[in-house]
């Protein structure tokens, strides 16, 4: 198996993997997922979804990519980008095309497939580049970004991108 073959499962990995994100917190409502799943509707948690799956779904590459003894380099400078670039994108395209129609599932659904088809790309010319070397930066980089989506997922900004507009709350739901 090819590292382009790899990507390609990966897409749809991903795009699997983003369902399974999106409830997980449902089912299991406790602090820990909080962290890493979206507790409500709100167009925040949801890049919960778009970076925590990159970040998950490149784990499984990892192992496809050993399995099929596939060569790669910056494994962890692809994920930290993939996965922070992923939510950059989404919310820059997204956001205009959610004022201009509100919620509108098929395109939050159609984005988040391009996001991954575009991160997968990325990630794929990133693997290809000379060995940069850089490992320890990227991990760093993971745990803050981690750190944050936990703060505002405790202590969220008050403004529509942190408003769930089904339940009316921000942050975590109170039962």
């Amino acid at each position: 198996m090819t590292l382009k073959k790899i990507k390609i499962i990966n897409v749809v990995i991903f795009f699997v993997l983003s369902f399974l994100w999106h409830f997980t917190y449902d089912l299991i409502p406790n602090f820990v997922t909080a962290i890493f799943f979206p507790v409500n509707e709100s167009i925040w948690e949801h890049m919960k979804i778009i970076f925590g799956v990159f970040v998950i779904g490149s784990l499984i590459s990892l192992f496809l990519m050993h399995k099929f003894k596939v060569t790669y380099h910056n494994f962890y400078l692809e994920v930290i980008t993939k996965a922070v670039l992923g939510v950059v994108f989404y919310l820059i395209i997204f956001i205009p095309l959610y004022k201009l129609f509100g919620e509108n599932m098929f395109i939050a659904i159609t984005l988040m497939l391009i996001t991954y088809i575009l991160g997968e790309l990325l990630g794929y010319k990133i693997l290809k580049l000379d060995e940069l070397n850089i490992k320890v930066l990227p991990i760093i980089l993971l745990i803050l970004c981690y750190i944050l989506f936990a703060l505002l997922t405790f202590y969220p900004r008050h403004n529509f991108l942190f408003f769930d507009e089904v339940k009316f709350i921000y942050g975590i739901p109170k039962e």
